[in-house]
């Protein structure tokens, strides 16, 4: 199950002050607290002062996540206002994923179809290559499969694999 977020919302201000009080010994452990019952990283980052980037946060939770003696302050955790019901479906469909041979397919054809610019031969390697990953990818995103999948499989940018697939 996915982590639910609560977005637009702004820690209460009791909890802005304790943040802002607590020092990094018990202020990783507590923003790791906010993070797992549902406030976002923009809201956590926005309530200390000096504000500090999601980024920061991101990293602040993942130590707190790796840390195994973890120092809690006693004090309870605000939950956030959830939009959606827990029972709440997403409207896109599970991705049916991308078959092995299909994956190793696009692998393969991915780093040549790289190489291709538009004023190459119509029969170059990589003209060739890209005419094909494009259609592997077309069908694959047709079937179901997520651009973001289809990204990662090509090992490109999100961007790059919409370009392709929106030609």
């Amino acid at each position: 199950m996915s982590r639910r977020t609560a977005r637009g919302q702004q820690l209460p201000p009791a909890e802005v002050e304790l943040l802002n009080s607590l020092n990094k010994q018990h202020l990783y452990p507590r923003v790791y607290d906010l993070f797992q019952v549902g406030w976002s990283l923009q809201n956590i980052g926005d309530a200390l002062h000096p504000k500090r980037p999601k980024t920061t946060i991101r990293t602040w939770v993942q130590r707190a996540e790796a840390a195994t003696n973890l120092e809690r302050i006693d004090a309870p955790i605000p939950t956030p206002k959830l939009k959606t019901p827990a029972e709440y479906q997403k409207k896109r469909p599970e991705s049916p994923g991308i078959s092995d041979d299909t994956l190793e397919t696009i692998q393969e054809l991915a780093p040549i179809a790289r190489t291709y610019r538009s004023k190459m031969a119509t029969t170059s390697a990589a003209a060739v290559a890209n005419d094909r990953l494009t259609a592997i990818c077309i069908l694959q995103h047709q079937s179901g499969v997520s651009i973001k999948e289809l990204a990662h499989a090509a090992n490109v940018t999100y961007r790059a694999m919409y370009k392709r697939i929106k030609l």
